[in-house]
């Protein structure tokens, strides 16, 4: 119990520092317009149709759907039930307090559903859905906090695994561009170590990328979660600063560097995208940017309903996360082909492509299927499969 309480306490901390990353994207960017009518992507699945496929009820739990993350997972997970016969129901935890957490859950849990997908992961949340009835769980966006964790929650044989992208390879591609880019002399800006797996990753791969580069330095490095108060910070004190690199972006940290005089002389590269990175693209200021992770929930549901259609587990060691990669974009033409394809009004997978991801209605699905999905995923992967409906 002692392990249980002290598991969820980390857990609720990487809540409390990710709520302030998050709420940086801001409501001030406005509604996606990410969802389609069935119709629009019937092509290339011979599955039944919804009329035929029992209905059910899913939970779907995340921090906030009114930022722009957020309202992308719900209008993606709106789409896919329509065309898969499933209510969902979408949570938002109620607060980043232990008894928050499992107080939405539980919540979930006692109003009846058939699975959940959450932006979150710990021993006690899988225990209060095997307490409810074995309800499947599968975890999307986030990794369990350690290896120890991992282990604890695969013992459960109602989670399926996690779903997340490749945190460590995004950041270190993101310290490549700088580096492309002329960058020499890097400050680094993370999350409180030890709170966030995907955070501690991110910081990892850019600090390694300094030591593998001799002809590179690390001028500063900050883990206080105020990315913007340390870039104000370094740009009083190091003036031969000229490359960042934050576990998250914002628009609060694209404006303070703008206030700062370091545009025109400090290339920024990080993970998630504001409203106003197109423009910094034109400066140049922006180099780099990686985004796109509603694609991930989208995975998240075909392992889930993949369980509920005929018990297939599509993760077979759930110790083990199912990486996928970021969107990643590095100029303005890319930023303009992801906002076509992407920030679409159609997701970035249809009904009939995430039909082909059920065993159900697929025998050929498995594992290795749905590595070879992660594999290819990219914008250009994107654009090549919906050029023919995104005019």
């Amino acid at each position: 119990m002692k392990q249980a309480k002290r598991f969820l306490a980390v857990f609720a901390v990487v809540l409390a520092a990710s709520m302030v990353l998050i709420a940086c994207q801001g409501k001030s960017s406005g509604q996606s317009t990410i969802g389609a009518a069935r119709e629009d992507f019937d092509t290339g699945w011979s599955g039944p149709l919804k009329e035929g496929l029992p209905r059910r009820k899913i939970g779907v739990m995340y921090y906030t759907f009114t930022d722009k993350l957020g309202t992308q997972m719900k209008n993606s997970i709106s789409y896919l039930a329509d065309g898969f016969n499933i209510e969902p129901v979408f949570y938002e935890f109620q607060s980043p307090s232990i008894e928050g957490i499992l107080a939405t859950v539980e919540g979930a849990l006692q109003g009846g559903v058939d699975g959940i997908i959450a932006v979150a992961c710990s021993p006690a949340i899988i225990d209060a859905c095997k307490r409810y009835g074995n309800i499947p769980f599968v975890t999307i966006q986030i990794e369990p906090i350690s290896d120890d964790q991992a282990r604890e929650v695969a013992a459960y044989d109602n989670y399926l695994g996690a779903v997340s992208e490749n945190d460590y390879q995004t950041a270190y591609n993101a310290m490549q561009a700088l580096y492309n880019a002329g960058a020499r002399n890097f400050g680094v800006a993370g999350v409180t170590k030890g709170f966030s797996r995907s955070h501690d990753l991110r910081v990892e791969a850019a600090l390694n990328f300094v030591k593998e580069h001799s002809d590179t330095k690390l001028i500063a490095d900050d883990y206080s979660s105020n990315f913007a108060q340390a870039i104000e910070s370094w740009a009083a004190t190091y003036p031969e600063l000229d490359g960042v690199f934050t576990s998250a972006a914002s628009e609060q940290i694209l404006q303070t560097l703008q206030t700062n005089g370091l545009t025109g002389k400090v290339k920024y590269a990080s993970i998630d995208i504001s409203p106003s990175a197109g423009e910094f693209f034109q400066s140049g200021d922006l180099t780099w940017i990686a985004g796109g992770q509603y694609g991930t929930t989208m995975i998240g549901f075909a392992v889930l309903y993949n369980y509920l259609a005929d018990k297939t587990r599509i993760i077979p060691d759930t110790t083990k996360t199912l990486l996928r990669p970021f969107l990643n974009v590095g100029s303005f033409k890319e930023y303009e082909t992801y906002v076509k394809y992407v920030d679409s009004r159609i997701p970035v997978y249809s009904v009939g492509e995430v039909g082909n991801m059920i065993h159900a209605f697929n025998p050929e699905v498995d594992f290795n299927y749905f590595k070879r999905l992660a594999d290819s995923y990219s914008i250009a992967d994107i654009e090549e499969r919906h050029k023919d409906t995104i005019q």
